[in-house]
């Protein structure tokens, strides 16, 4: 089984790279890491509640995959639906605009939220599946 903490490294370094990449003004590939952030994040929560992992860049499959262990994970429905087109949208022409300097920094936030939300959940020693008597 892979360690969650692993997954949490990489989303970090994700994060790290978007921010570094904003302060060069490269937008487009901010956007990128700041949905790797996510969708790594997502995946170290899964790693962490023993759930296989699923190979998709949808956040919001992962998020919903996150809330069958823990329905908080609906309050960053809507940051993961900011972040989800990013794993293509700006990597290649299309009809969308590349993203400006303040569509980036929304999305480092976004990301950096995620990320310490899930953060936040995995430094608990509550591993595996949810106790299903348990109301908490």
């Amino acid at each position: 089984m892979q360690n969650h903490e692993q997954w949490l490294q990489i989303a970090h370094e994700d994060l790290r790279a978007a921010k570094g990449l904003l302060k060069l003004e490269l937008f487009s590939a901010v956007a990128y890491h700041c949905q790797q952030t996510a969708k790594k994040s997502l995946k170290a929560y899964l790693v962490f509640k023993n759930h296989r992992i699923v190979k998709t860049h949808d956040l919001l499959q992962l998020v919903e995959l996150c809330m069958k262990f823990d329905t908080t994970f609906e309050k960053i429905v809507d940051q993961a639906n900011l972040l989800n087109p990013f794993s293509t949208k700006f990597r290649y022409p299309s009809e969308y605009d590349i993203p400006d300097l303040q569509d980036s920094q929304n999305a480092v936030k976004q990301a950096q939220s995620i990320f310490n939300f899930i953060k936040k959940k995995t430094n608990t020693s509550d591993k595996g599946q949810r106790n299903i008597f348990n109301n908490n």
